[in-house]
Protein backbone atom coordinates (compact mmCIF):
# COMPACT_ATOMS: atom_id res chain seq x y z
CA UNK A 1 0.00 0.00 0.00
CA UNK A 2 1.18 3.52 -0.65
CA UNK A 3 0.25 4.87 2.78
CA UNK A 4 -2.94 6.53 1.58
CA UNK A 5 -5.26 8.51 3.79
CA UNK A 6 -8.59 6.79 4.50
CA UNK A 7 -10.59 9.42 2.59
CA UNK A 8 -8.33 9.03 -0.43
CA UNK A 9 -8.68 5.25 -0.33
CA UNK A 10 -12.47 5.48 -0.12
CA UNK A 11 -12.53 7.89 -3.07
CA UNK A 12 -10.44 5.47 -5.13
CA UNK A 13 -12.74 2.59 -4.17
CA UNK A 14 -15.80 4.63 -5.23
CA UNK A 15 -14.13 5.42 -8.54
CA UNK A 16 -13.51 1.69 -9.04
CA UNK A 17 -17.14 0.90 -8.25
CA UNK A 18 -18.31 3.50 -10.76
CA UNK A 19 -16.00 2.03 -13.38
CA UNK A 20 -17.41 -1.44 -12.67
CA UNK A 21 -20.99 -0.20 -13.01
CA UNK A 22 -20.22 1.59 -16.30
CA UNK A 23 -18.52 -1.55 -17.67
CA UNK A 24 -21.45 -3.76 -16.72
CA UNK A 25 -23.96 -1.28 -18.14
CA UNK A 26 -22.12 -1.53 -21.45
CA UNK A 27 -22.20 -5.34 -21.20
CA UNK A 28 -18.42 -5.79 -21.16
CA UNK A 29 -16.57 -8.47 -19.27
CA UNK A 30 -13.43 -7.51 -17.35
CA UNK A 31 -11.35 -9.07 -20.10
CA UNK A 32 -13.13 -6.86 -22.67
CA UNK A 33 -12.49 -3.76 -20.59
CA UNK A 34 -8.84 -4.68 -20.09
CA UNK A 35 -8.39 -5.08 -23.83
CA UNK A 36 -10.11 -1.74 -24.53
CA UNK A 37 -7.86 -0.02 -21.96
CA UNK A 38 -4.81 -1.87 -23.32
CA UNK A 39 -3.85 -3.30 -19.93
CA UNK A 40 -3.72 -6.75 -18.39
CA UNK A 41 -6.86 -8.14 -16.81
CA UNK A 42 -5.13 -7.99 -13.42
CA UNK A 43 -4.38 -4.27 -13.82
CA UNK A 44 -8.00 -3.66 -14.76
CA UNK A 45 -9.17 -5.68 -11.75
CA UNK A 46 -6.99 -3.48 -9.52
CA UNK A 47 -8.78 -0.44 -10.90
CA UNK A 48 -12.21 -1.84 -10.07
CA UNK A 49 -11.02 -2.77 -6.57
CA UNK A 50 -9.74 0.75 -6.00
CA UNK A 51 -6.17 -0.28 -5.50
CA UNK A 52 -3.60 2.51 -5.73
CA UNK A 53 -0.72 2.31 -8.14
CA UNK A 54 -2.49 2.21 -11.49
CA UNK A 55 -1.12 4.98 -13.69
CA UNK A 56 -3.20 8.07 -14.24
CA UNK A 57 -2.85 7.65 -18.00
CA UNK A 58 -4.65 4.31 -17.78
CA UNK A 59 -7.42 5.91 -15.73
CA UNK A 60 -7.79 8.68 -18.32
CA UNK A 61 -8.10 6.03 -21.04
CA UNK A 62 -10.72 4.11 -19.02
CA UNK A 63 -12.67 7.29 -18.31
CA UNK A 64 -12.64 8.06 -22.03
CA UNK A 65 -14.06 4.62 -22.79
CA UNK A 66 -16.60 4.28 -19.99
CA UNK A 67 -17.22 7.85 -18.87
CA UNK A 68 -16.82 11.46 -19.87
CA UNK A 69 -13.22 12.48 -20.47
CA UNK A 70 -14.36 16.11 -20.74
CA UNK A 71 -15.43 15.98 -17.09
CA UNK A 72 -11.75 15.73 -16.11
CA UNK A 73 -11.41 19.45 -16.80
CA UNK A 74 -13.75 20.04 -13.86
CA UNK A 75 -11.10 18.71 -11.48
CA UNK A 76 -9.01 21.84 -11.97
CA UNK A 77 -11.39 24.49 -13.31
CA UNK A 78 -8.78 27.24 -13.19
CA UNK A 79 -5.10 27.20 -13.89
CA UNK A 80 -2.73 27.94 -11.01
CA UNK A 81 -0.99 30.24 -13.48
CA UNK A 82 -4.11 32.44 -13.75
CA UNK A 83 -3.20 34.04 -10.41
CA UNK A 84 0.40 34.98 -11.16
CA UNK A 85 1.21 38.24 -9.43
Amino acid sequence: MLGMFDDDQRALERLGQQLRMARKKRGDRQSDAAARCRVSRETYRKMERGEPGVGVGIWVRAIGIYGDRNALAMLFPTSPFDEVS
